[in-house]
């Protein structure tokens, strides 16, 4: 597990590479219970042999190749937590993130909810294969067992993709974590204190404001 740093901001440009995300190095993995605490170009013969498979798939990284990302001050209940221990921490757990999913811009905050708070994490890549790249966020967040469980579909809402829920552990009990990925962004988000389905509907809510194409 990785204590928990101040640590600068990445931004580093360049695609997303799928190897290097599956990849789990050591060190990656976030210390959740710090965390929870602190609150194209193809030529040829191969383009015209390869279209039909990656044809749809180039199309929607292109058209998603514009996407990005902020952190509003308010969203919908939700209230920007502007405290230096927030920052820090939604610094740590984007940094953490970035690294793993190699996203080119990446944002992160704290957010409150009357007592309870999410630490959002979003950035921005061409992603040619969200499954796969939302597999390598959630190792970031993943328990003492390596893994994200239960994870399960859930409404993706408008801007598509793939959303999904689950729950990670720390010694004060489950904390859910849900995430989306699409061919432009990836995103993950703790909610400590708040049921999984609740969790879902408020991360669909948080998509909305915090991606752009």
């Amino acid at each position: 597990m990785v204590d928990l740093p101040g640590m600068s901001s990445a931004d580093d440009d360049g695609d997303f590479d799928e190897d290097a995300a599956a990849d789990h190095r050591p060190g990656s993995a976030i210390n959740v219970k710090k965390v929870a605490i602190v609150c194209g170009a193809l030529a040829g013969v191969a383009l015209l042999g390869s279209a039909v498979v990656y044809g749809p798939t180039v199309a929607r990284v292109t058209s998603q190749r514009g996407t990005t990302v902020s952190t509003p001050a308010q969203v919908g209940a939700f209230t920007m937590d502007s405290s230096d221990d927030a920052k820090n921490t939604a610094e740590y757990v984007r940094d953490a993130i970035a690294a793993e999913v190699n996203l080119d811009k990446s944002v992160g905050a704290i957010y409150k909810d009357q007592a309870q708070t999410v630490i959002l994490v979003a950035g921005t890549a061409r992603v040619w294969k969200p499954e796969k790249s939302l597999t390598a966020a959630f190792k970031v967040v993943a328990d003492d067992s390596g893994s994200v469980r239960d994870l399960h579909d859930v409404d993706a809402g408008n801007l598509g993709g793939i959303m999904r829920c689950g729950v990670t552990v720390d010694k004060e009990g489950d904390i859910a974590v849900c995430g989306w990925a699409d061919n432009g962004s990836v995103a993950v988000a703790l909610f400590p204190g708040r049921p999984v389905n609740d969790a879902a509907k408020a991360m669909l809510q948080l998509r909305d404001a915090v991606e752009h194409r």
